[in-house]
């Protein structure tokens, strides 16, 4: 279906539709009207059941109404804020104009980001949204053990680095075994709290966006992320257009960590067994990162996601357990 039909759901006439090469899931546009501007979004086919759009909209209406800076999905004629043909869901967004990314070590955003990311839990913690979306979280080590292991199997003769691929088959046994989030701080949470889905004006947090993986998990779920994303150092700033960008290898900063995670207790709970399982957590969001951009990747260049440099990253996260505990503590 032609966007210009798509479009007339939300609005009757349109100056130009420009995409935008930022994000590596699912298509978005900028769309001009003679008024305004918007965000259109195909939304990825995971994410179409009706329950799981009522979920997202629920919390992300929620959060507005509490005064968070999330950009509303705009109703259509019919008065859905999304349109359905077929198996496609389109979304139209807020445009909000003005911010800015995220610059690395700044520790005025990193502890900004931290609290905003306190109070959306502790905003959401018992709030019940419309819908429902019982998912399991993205880099759980089972699903991503099952994942890993399909790519192997299918492709036993371009993944020829066994020992790599076995370190990496343990450290996910080691998570299924002893990573248990059941006695950890639990809130609904974003689902990709990086510091491409959050962006700044003046110093403070100016927009949250894509809601897609908002859910009921542990909140380590979020706080890994952030910790990942706004506090690691990197060799390059993060391209949130380049997937090899996105998963580049990163170096554990204590000191930024420490102001991360003082600024988010100061909002919200966080507990000496929710400290202890921070390392675990970290290592999923490495693991799943670099498992997870295979999907993204031409066969022959899969297995550059498992290099040493992944090892090393797990490596320092296993040498720095203690120190992240105490920084956290």
């Amino acid at each position: 279906m032609p966007y210009s039909t798509i479009l007339k759901q939300w609005v009757c006439q349109v100056s130009r539709v420009d995409p935008i090469r930022e994000g590596t899931a699912a298509p978005k546009y900028i769309v001009q009207t003679p008024a305004e501007k918007y965000l259109l979004k195909q939304r990825r086919r995971e994410f179409c059941p009706p329950d799981v759009i009522r979920f997202d909209h629920s919390v992300i209406l929620f959060l507005r109404k509490n005064g968070f800076p999330v950009a509303l999905p705009e109703k259509t004629s019919g008065g859905e804020r999304f349109f359905r043909s077929g198996e496609d869901v389109y979304e139209l967004f807020e445009f909000v104009e003005g911010l800015e990314d995220f610059t690395p070590g700044d520790k005025h955003q990193i502890a900004n980001a931290a609290s905003t990311l306190g109070r959306i839990h502790k905003t959401l913690q018992n709030f019940s949204p419309d819908g429902k979306k019982p998912w399991r979280r993205e880099f759980h080590p089972s699903l991503l053990k099952s994942e890993l292991e399909s790519h192997v199997k299918r492709l036993p003769e371009i993944f020829a680095d066994r020992d790599i691929i076995k370190r990496v088959y343990a450290e996910l046994e080691a998570l299924i075994k002893d990573f248990n989030t059941a006695k950890l701080t639990h809130s609904i949470v974003h689902g990709d709290y990086t510091n491409t889905n959050v962006k700044f004006k003046n110093g403070y947090v100016g927009g949250i966006f894509d809601f897609d993986w908002t859910s009921y998990q542990n909140t380590l779920y979020d706080i890994s992320r952030g910790i990942v994303f706004f506090c690691f150092t990197r060799n390059s700033p993060v391209d949130g257009s380049d997937i090899r960008s996105l998963v580049q290898p990163c170096k554990v900063d204590l000191s930024g960590t420490k102001v991360f995670m003082d600024a988010y207790r100061k909002e919200f709970t966080f507990t000496r067994t929710d400290a202890e399982n921070l390392p675990s957590a970290i290592k999923e969001v490495i693991l799943g990162a670099r498992i997870r951009a295979m999907r993204k990747m031409p066969d022959s260049d899969k297995p550059a996601m498992l290099d040493n440099a992944l090892i090393q990253m797990l490596d320092s996260i296993n040498a720095d357990r203690n120190n992240l505990i105490n920084a956290v503590s």
